[in-house]
């Protein structure tokens, strides 16, 4: 499918980060320390928790990494910072690789109704590869995405009610 239709379906979980005065992803991606950086943006299909964008970055020099959560609520947004172990950026990298991540397109037969959507994304300097799953219904590789990222990054899909 070309670049401009995937971007187009990614639009709304997209605009959530824009909400968030969250950076895109690109542009982490393009600073000068940062080595790679991974996102996930998570919709409540049904609003039972809040919207979320988890930013995960990986920097020149430093002995951990950060991961930052911000969440839509209606007052205010907010966000959590966290510091990580290296280790589990490596973990992340290697089962990330492992999958195949910068090879598959989005997840086939996506319920784009009644489904919480995760759009996950990868950059490092120029590259920037995407993809949307829905945990609830995922098989394979994608799946194995979902648990990977749950297992690694907890502190990511950790959800906060929408109140």
């Amino acid at each position: 499918m070309p670049d401009s239709v995937l971007r187009h379906r990614s639009a709304p979980l997209r605009l959530i980060a824009l909400r968030l005065a969250v950076p895109e992803l690109e542009s982490v991606a393009r600073e000068a320390t940062v080595i790679e950086a991974y996102r996930l943006t998570i919709h409540y299909h049904d609003a039972r928790h809040s919207d979320q964008v988890a930013t995960l970055t990986r920097r020149r020099n430093e002995q951990t990494a950060h991961l930052n959560v911000a969440y839509r609520k209606a007052e205010k947004p907010f966000a959590f910072d966290f510091r990580l172990p290296l280790e589990r950026v490596t973990a992340l990298a290697a089962g990330l690789r492992q999958l195949g991540f910068d090879g598959l397109d989005d997840m086939p037969n996506i319920p784009w109704f009644g489904a919480d959507l995760w759009l996950l994304e990868r950059a490092a300097g120029s590259y920037h590869h995407d993809l949307i799953l829905a945990p609830s219904t995922a098989t394979g590789p994608y799946a194995a995405l979902a648990a990977l990222v749950s297992e690694q990054l907890p502190q990511a899909v950790r959800a906060l009610p929408s109140i």
